[in-house]
């Protein structure tokens, strides 16, 4: 039988792909599609043991390796066991449905890309839209101090990942001109550009997020900071918890 290496290439490519853009799908991981291309592409070099004669001990090493390599350039180091663990399950599960299908190789391997890949395709393309209304999504902020409430718009901002070193709190930016009573004050470091500076914060009794109570610091900010029609900047591992 003629085995055309192209064809293997992008068969090769287009089930990595695939793989990888379910557990992004499964594990609402919103990977950029750039990243998921660049996993693929790692992954194809797993044809390269076409021409080489390996071990079974070795050739298994050099099948985690590859694989650990696309999981770790798309998805990073966060998670990385969760991801890995997926990335498995699912490879096991394209794999078990190909040997379900009898039939010549080729045209199993044709059968999944021609129905299965535009389903994936459209279950990523339908998760980053949501992701996308999400992250503009507003949320009602009620935070109180004591005797004092205050009731405000709150906006999650993927570009705040700040977070308290000692008590592991999120940080959440309010203005400075609001009043607290509370004289629970902690100061967290944080980098802008090339410079390092240190934010004051205060922790009040409740603050309350959709309905939710959280544990955050606020984060005391001029008003400039604070976008158009919205009093709070909240923090982007909120939303992890949220779907945890």
């Amino acid at each position: 039988m003629k085995v055309y290496l192209d064809l293997v290439i992008i068969i090769n490519f287009l089930y990595d792909y695939l793989i990888l853009t379910s557990v992004s799908i499964l594990l609402h991981r919103h990977i950029p599609l750039k990243k998921i291309i660049i996993g693929s592409l790692v992954g194809m070099s797993s044809v390269l043991v076409l021409f080489l004669s390996l071990s079974k001990i070795t050739l298994l090493i050099f099948k985690i390796v590859t694989s650990l390599s696309m999981v770790l350039l798309t998805f990073g180091t966060k998670k990385i066991g969760e991801n890995t663990f997926y990335f498995y399950v699912i490879t096991i599960i394209i794999g078990g449905f190909q040997y379900l299908v009898t039939g010549n190789e080729y045209e199993v391997n044709i059968f999944i890309m021609g129905v299965l890949s535009p389903i994936i395709i459209y279950l990523y393309i339908r998760s980053q839209r949501e992701y996308k209304r999400e992250i503009t999504k507003l949320y009602n902020v009620i935070i109180i101090d004591e005797d004092i409430a205050y009731t405000l718009t709150g906006y999650m901002d993927t570009g705040n990942t700040l977070k308290d070193p000692i008590t592991k709190y999120p940080v959440i930016l309010v203005s400075n001109k609001l009043r607290f009573k509370s004289q629970k004050y902690f100061y967290v470091p944080f980098q802008v550009v090339n410079n390092k500076s240190i934010l004051k914060c205060v922790k009040v009794d409740n603050v309350i997020i959709d309905n939710k109570r959280r544990d955050v610091l606020l984060g005391l900010v001029d008003d400039n900071i604070l976008k158009n029609g919205v009093d709070v900047i909240l923090n982007e591992y909120l939303r992890e918890e949220s779907t945890c």
